[in-house]
């Protein structure tokens, strides 16, 4: 393990991060990276707007399958 870690594996913490959260050697690493790297902070980014979006479509799901009556 390198101290600057490569393209795939932020893209790998960046998703891990989405179950877990990073300890604070991967969040250094990541951070680092991500500081140099348009392409990666660009991917993360777009994998915390596609998170945000998923949260906030399931309850409206959930809210629609409440007022549905049974079949």
């Amino acid at each position: 393990m390198s101290i600057k870690p490569t393209c795939r594996e932020v893209h790998q913490l960046t998703s891990e991060s989405m179950d877990r959260d990073l300890s604070m050697v991967e969040r250094a690493r990541m951070h680092m990276h991500l500081l140099i790297c348009t392409a990666c902070r660009n991917f993360t980014n777009q994998m915390q707007f596609l998170r945000r979006a998923m949260q906030e479509i399931v309850p409206a799901d959930r809210e629609e399958d409440q007022e549905r009556p049974p079949r």
